[in-house]
């Protein structure tokens, strides 16, 4: 049996190295990958996630590769998480079609003075110039807020994002950050829509550049420009309710479509990991689109804003290089590894800021390429009905490590791992080590244990430590399997 395993193992790490080989495109360029900084007890064929697949094939042969969820289970656990209070995720067909402004109005108002008490016991908080954030600022971004057409009785109205945007606490494109020059951190970012996802719009900012918006994960104000309005209820939901046969996943970190001077509403656009599009059939569109034929490319429905605001649609193409899937991906251990390690060294982006991800935006994004429609943020993912071992009570010591690794022998990849403030993919272990992948923001320097402002999907061990001097082994206080239900 042991025989049997390792060549099982000796041949998917041939695949691997050939892998490497065959993407880099010669040897000298795959020598040139070993130039790339890489974390403590992290080697270059540790970033291929076939080594990782090979790992959980050795633990047992043909995990990687069995389907781990139902398209039917995990459309029972997106309803799941729905209708658990602690997840906040908003179901948004549902929604009632008549609200109170003025109520709303009192909320917005209310939570932006919950807001901007946080930001001052923050200590010195500053706007893109530099300049200390004031009470003159504040007030601004509450009277654009607070319109005057906002009171009575409102109507929602519909939506579908025409190009990836971010979600915000406030309706300004100023930068409150904590750092003066820093602004690529942003305490209004709170997270982002990928092109195609569907809003409900529930108020105007007084000087209607911006709409205060739900989304199935998260609410906030969204630059109105990048939202198509919606004639009616049925044309929104057939925008973004679309077949499994008809359905293209982007599977891959970043798409861009190809520029062109015929269609400057497509020419470049950006397609993030998780968005979903229409496949055009052929006898939907012409012999050319964007003045080319569509070989070798896929033919999707890009959704758009016409000049008086609302939503249409047009083919655009999508090279056939690219990551993507007709109909979600499969859930299995192989395909989560293969999307995880599509993003590794992007940039990381507090709140999903520069059309980049956080820890739990990309572990959301993740799992949209297959369906599952995590929670926005650590605290409502940990809500998740769904199997889960709290570690909460063991000790932060070497004591309470033992427990965790013991636990963590019994994982699969693509578990999820949570220490407050952070979340993490788990992938394995290694001569007495275990690896996560994550989009990291800061630790301590593993050098000097000074601060290291990360900022990168990174792969590191557990031994990584915090500034508190604490290993990431030692903090950890959660684990879900986001596809399996709790019994």
């Amino acid at each position: 049996m042991f025989i049997n395993r390792l060549s099982r193992l000796v041949r998917l790490a041939a695949l691997s190295a050939a892998f490497v080989l065959c993407v880099s495109g010669s040897a000298v360029s795959a020598r040139a990958a070993e130039s790339v900084a890489l974390f403590p007890n992290v080697t270059q064929e540790m970033t291929n996630p076939a080594y990782w697949a090979a790992i959980q094939e050795m633990k047992e042969p043909g995990s990687a590769v069995r389907v781990l969820a139902s398209p039917y289970a995990i459309d029972a656990l997106n309803r799941s998480f729905i209708e658990t209070p602690g997840c906040s995720m908003t179901d948004l067909a549902a929604i009632e079609l008549r609200y109170d402004g003025d109520r709303l109005k009192a909320g917005l108002a209310s939570g932006w003075e919950s807001d901007r008490s946080y930001f001052r016991s923050s200590g010195a908080i500053y706007d893109m110039n530099g300049n200390v954030a004031g009470e003159d600022f504040y007030n601004a971004i509450l009277a654009n807020m607070l319109s005057p057409a906002l009171t009575g009785e409102m109507y929602i109205r519909y939506g579908i994002c025409t190009q990836r945007t971010d979600i915000r606490c406030a309706p300004t494109m100023q930068i409150l950050t904590d750092a003066p020059g820093d602004n690529d951190f942003d305490y209004f970012q709170l997270a982002a829509l990928r092109l195609g996802e569907p809003v409900v719009i529930k108020a105007v900012s007084t000087d209607g550049l911006w709409y205060y918006i739900a989304s199935s994960s998260c609410g906030g104000w969204v630059r109105a420009s990048d939202i198509a309005l919606c004639r009616t209820r049925e044309e929104w939901l057939d925008a973004w309710q679309i077949p499994n046969d008809l359905l293209l996943v982007v599977t891959q970190g970043k798409i861009y479509l190809e520029r062109s001077n015929n269609n400057s509403e497509s020419s470049g656009k950006m397609l993030t990991m998780g968005t979903t599009l229409r496949i055009a059939r052929d006898w939907e569109y012409s012999e050319k689109v964007t003045n080319r034929s569509s070989i070798q490319n896929y033919a999707v429905w890009l959704p758009l804003r016409d000049e008086n605001g609302y939503y249409t649609k047009k083919v655009a193409l999508i090279s056939q290089h690219n990551s993507v899937s007709v109909g979600y991906l499969p859930l299995t251990q192989q395909n989560i590894l293969n999307v995880a390690f599509s993003m590794l060294g992007d940039a990381y982006g507090w709140g999903s800021m520069l059309d980049s991800a956080d820890c739990s935006a990309y572990t959301r994004d993740i799992y949209k390429c297959f369906g599952l429609d995590l929670p926005r943020n650590t605290t409502w993912q940990q809500a998740m009905p769904v199997v889960k071992c709290d570690m909460g009570e063991l000790p932060q010591n070497e004591a309470g490590d033992v427990y965790k690794k013991a636990l963590l022998d019994t994982l699969p990849a693509g578990t999820l791992l949570y220490f407050p403030g952070h979340t993490m993919m788990y992938l394995g272990t290694v001569d007495g080590q275990y690896y996560v992948i994550s989009a990291v923001s800061s630790m301590a320097n593993p050098e000097t244990g000074k601060y290291l402002r990360v900022r990168s999907v990174a792969l590191n061990t557990l031994e990584i430590r915090r500034l508190s001097g604490k290993t990431w082994m030692n903090c950890l206080n959660m684990a879900i399997i986001p596809y399996q239900r709790a019994q």
